[in-house]
């Protein structure tokens, strides 16, 4: 009875297809960050912050000498709270966080993000800070207009999905100094693999001759 129940475990397996597991990486709960003075925009990225990563860099001579210094490559940033002040030119611990599903307004600020298109930073942060109930700072280059029609055409129920930019929310730790958002771009979908319909029957042929063998040898 055994084998017969091993048999048939068998051929239902054989009728299993593989399956990917699709999980975007938690981040970090904290980081040390670092936002260049240089804005807006940001010389790098365009956008309203750069916004890079900190390590600890020891000196050539003494290995005890490290301190906290930004390296990597930029990421592009925008202002969420215009109600305390920047923290920048230092590298400051944040904590972080996903803004999937968060809230209406989030889930606004990353339709935005993910249908920006050719607008200029300005008309960007100024939809942001809309969504975000935030008060507007008006600059020469900034086009109101375009603004108000990105923000008034964000999805409040948006959630961002494979290859799409999600804004990660970071907050400092200390709770003395500006939230900002940076974007990072979910990794793509993996491709799914081809499974042809006609190789289902097939799977289960081979299932059943397994389990006929089984009981042939009882």
């Amino acid at each position: 009875m055994n084998k017969l129940f091993a048999a048939l475990l068998v051929a239902a397996l054989c009728m299993v297809a593989p399956a990917i597991a699709m999980e975007w990486d938690d981040l970090p709960a904290e980081a040390m960050v670092y936002i260049d003075s240089n804005y807006p925009p940001g010389d790098v990225m365009g956008t309203y912050f750069d916004v890079y990563f900190c390590d600890k860099v020891c000196g050539a001579r003494c290995v005890d000498c490290c301190d906290w210094e930004p390296v990597g490559d930029p990421y592009a940033g925008w202002c969420v709270d215009t109600s305390a002040s920047s923290i920048k030119d230092v590298c400051y611990c944040g904590e972080m966080y996903s803004t999937i599903g968060v809230s209406p307004e989030l889930n606004q600020v990353n339709w935005i993000l993910n249908n920006k298109h050719d607008l200029s930073y300005g008309e960007i942060q100024a939809a942001i800070w809309m969504v975000m109930n935030q008060p507007n700072t008006k600059y020469p280059d900034w086009d109101t207009a375009l603004a108000e029609r990105l923000a008034n055409a964000a999805d409040p129920e948006f959630e961002p999905g494979c290859g799409d930019i999600v804004a990660i929310w970071i907050l400092p730790c200390d709770d003395d100094g500006q939230g900002i958002i940076i974007e990072m771009e979910i990794p793509p979908c993996p491709p799914v693999p081809e499974f042809p319909v006609m190789t289902i029957p097939l799977f289960f042929v081979g299932g059943v001759l397994v389990a006929a063998s089984v009981l042939r040898k009882e």
